[in-house]
């Protein structure tokens, strides 16, 4: 399982989401952790958009864990 971290606030997060969809084959999973909680809702958010889906969430005192699967190809915007 690849591992992601956002570091910061955006775009961190939009080019990190970028890679992810550009990385993973389809049914790989990544970790995306980070100290910023904005992240799950963002996650949350475009996940369909781009192919991808959240598999698990957790909170571990000031870190966020975000569990998330290539389930397709990402939308052509």
């Amino acid at each position: 399982m690849k591992i992601y971290e956002v570091k910061g606030p955006c775009p961190e997060l939009g080019v990190t989401l970028a890679r992810i969809a550009a990385e993973l084959g389809e049914g790989e999973e990544a970790l995306v952790v980070s100290k910023w909680r904005y992240v799950i809702n963002d996650l949350k958010n475009s996940a369909s958009l781009l192919g991808l889906e959240i598999v698990a969430v957790q909170e571990q005192g000031d870190r966020v864990q975000v569990v998330v699967k290539k389930s397709r190809q990402a939308l052509h915007l």
